[in-house]
């Protein structure tokens, strides 16, 4: 029997709760210690040589210790905005306000070549506070951005599962309808060959399904215009038949049964491989009743 796993072999995340990451731990700082000394080769480019990094190692790394917590506490809107929103602006692909203190959405924007008009909000953690949302009425595409900070030791396909559901009931309480659920996860996510995190694009259908509609069609791959520019910017392929896009979007069928006063039938699974899924279970169908 094969011991590959998939969700770190193929998709190329971490798996947080493993022995092989203390082990990885452990040789980074191994590596930390004794950069200077067991590569000072290291250091050609550089106007310090291997006995400065030496002797100021101890007060670098303390230094650096408050830079990640500062870092760690920093607001997920302005992370947003620092890896893509701003660059995406500066590189001509969209434009955006900060609604933020003034609207009850966090971003809203519009893509350069489509027209197409966009709203995002942006949560932490597990996505707590969506209720809160006021969407602009003439949003094409609505979003939500889930900034992932926590170091637990969930697995990558956990990590993943436990921000989609309720975006997933809240459109459906909300009769609104998000068509992406952004995942960037530093700690756990996959990395590009220089470092930058990949987000992770859960595609839902182009409406959330209904007695009237229940099987509501998803979007194709070409009509991801908003994912397309997020990937670009990001990772730097915007091709999203390139591997490394497709290995980061995910596939999210919703289908309604009217069983047991109505349920709401899930389907998740990876545009690479189709056979990597996320487990999920049906959720009852409801939606908040009108005022009379």
């Amino acid at each position: 029997m094969s011991d590959k796993n998939p969700w770190t072999d193929t998709l190329g995340f971490t798996d947080l709760g493993t022995d092989e990451r203390e082990q990885t731990l452990d040789e980074v700082k191994e590596l930390i210690k004794s950069l200077g000394n067991e590569h000072p080769e290291i250091f050609e480019d550089w106007d310090i040589d291997a006995g400065d990094y030496q002797r100021e190692l101890k007060d670098a790394v303390f230094s650096l210790g408050g830079t990640f917590r500062q870092s760690h506490g920093a607001d997920n809107e302005d992370i947003v905005r620092e890896v893509f929103l701003e660059p995406a602006e500066e590189q001509g692909y969209l434009s955006f306000t900060d609604q933020r203190g003034s609207e009850r959405i966090d971003f809203k924007g519009r893509l350069k070549d489509t027209g197409e008009v966009f709203a995002m909000d942006v949560k932490g953690g597990e996505g707590q506070s969506i209720g809160h949302l006021l969407v602009p009425t003439n949003t094409d595409t609505l979003m939500l951005w889930s900034e992932r900070n926590a170091r637990n030791t969930k697995s990558p396909a956990s990590r993943l599962n436990e921000v989609i559901n309720r975006a997933v009931r809240w459109g459906l309480n909300q009769d609104e309808d998000p068509r992406y659920m952004i995942i960037r996860d530093p700690p756990a996510g996959a990395r590009t060959e220089n470092g930058r995190v990949i987000p992770d694009v859960v595609v839902f259908p182009n409406e959330y399904p209904s007695p009237d509609n229940p099987d509501p069609e998803m979007p194709a791959l070409d009509d991801l215009h908003f994912a397309e520019v997020l990937f670009e910017v990001t990772t730097g392929i915007g091709d999203l038949n390139d591997e490394q896009c497709l290995k980061h979007i995910w596939w999210h069928e919703m289908h309604y049964d009217s069983r047991d006063g109505g349920k709401i039938d899930k389907n998740i699974y990876n545009a690479y491989d189709d056979g990597i899924e996320l487990r999920t279970q049906a959720i009852d169908y409801s939606r908040i009743s009108d005022v009379v």
